[in-house]
């Protein structure tokens, strides 16, 4: 089934403080020429930020409920449900795209389109939990043990490695029932105040992300994999996940930082088109700070660690 981009809704969520990266993503979408209906899931937005994202063409927002203390990575199910559209695409808010997208977010009928983790990140990403004689390109077998336990469907995973979670593409048709088990298991094994990073659990830590995998891998009727994930090859438009933090509104990081231009390009030409936010742009998104930003740039992880200390004496 070959998709429209008028049938396959683009949806992310946030709270206020991320929403000047919806903003980002939005405008790098509408400058690339993608014509996808837009959906975003707004945790305790304020009335001026919603303005600002409303100016683009295309784009719908739904308030997300907010006596649900969980972090909003948790609703993706919830609003990609939403979508009135054959193909929902969910993309982390934290990011751009490079370019024309719609042939990578293809998604056939009854398939997902998401990133299959390489030997490298299943290494380190379990590398605590991991037994020493255990396979290291392999999810260990306590985590694989929670899993199967938890969702109670196949006694044996269905693949032998994780996905990602920052960019899923689903048919909708058949798979609603797909993301009802994921919104559903999350309030199984999750805490209700769950933050982005579930500290201390060895098969949640990853909070979505984790309870995405142990459905992809154990329960039976799990979508299948669209061949030849394409949307982060970079010989074609793709998407650029800003995932290491601070993420570029707040200071450009080393990760990041070889983005500035193209990302600078997007926020002049939002600004030149009518699509300014109603605040300040911050110092990072002028193309007059490129020395500063560069400077700073190799300062960022102590930063980064600052704020998130800060973040939890403060809270």
């Amino acid at each position: 089934m070959t998709c429209t981009p008028e049938n396959n809704t683009i949806v992310s969520a946030c709270d206020n403080g991320y929403a000047i990266g919806v903003w980002l993503l939005i405008a790098s979408i509408r400058k690339s020429g993608m014509r996808h209906p837009i959906l975003i899931g707004a945790y305790n937005w304020t009335d001026e930020w919603k303005n600002d994202i409303l100016k683009f063409p295309g784009v719908t927002i739904s308030d997300l409920p907010i006596t649900d203390k969980r972090s909003v990575t948790c609703s993706k199910p919830e609003i990609m449900l939403q979508a009135q559209t054959d193909v929902v695409t969910w993309i982390d808010c934290d990011g751009i795209v490079s370019g024309d997208m719609t042939e990578s977010l293809q998604c056939p009928d009854g398939m997902i389109n998401i990133r299959p983790k390489t030997t490298s990140e299943i290494q380190e990403l379990y590398r605590k939990s991991r037994l020493p004689n255990e396979n290291p390109d392999m999810i260990p077998s306590k985590v694989l043990n929670i899993w199967k336990k938890d969702v109670g469907g196949l006694e044996t995973p269905k693949y032998n490695h994780g996905f990602g979670a920052c960019l899923i593409g689903l048919s909708l048709p058949r798979n609603r029932p797909f993301l009802e088990k994921w919104k559903e298991q999350m309030f199984k094994v999750l805490p209700e105040d769950v933050s982005l990073v579930h500290d201390g659990s060895i098969a949640y830590f990853q909070t979505d992300e984790s309870v995405l995998n142990s459905l992809m891998l154990f329960h039976p009727a799990a979508p299948e994999l669209k061949p030849n994930y394409t949307a982060d090859l970079q010989d074609r438009a793709h998407y650029i996940h800003f995932g290491y933090n601070p993420k570029p509104w707040i200071m450009w990081n080393n990760y990041s930082l070889w983005r500035f231009d193209l990302t600078l390009d997007i926020v002049e030409w939002a600004v030149e088109n009518g699509y300014a936010p109603h605040c300040e742009l911050p110092y990072t998104f002028k193309r007059s700070n490129k020395t500063l930003c560069t400077l700073l740039a190799p300062f960022s992880k102590p930063i980064a660690k600052f704020r998130k200390y800060k973040r939890k004496w403060f809270k």
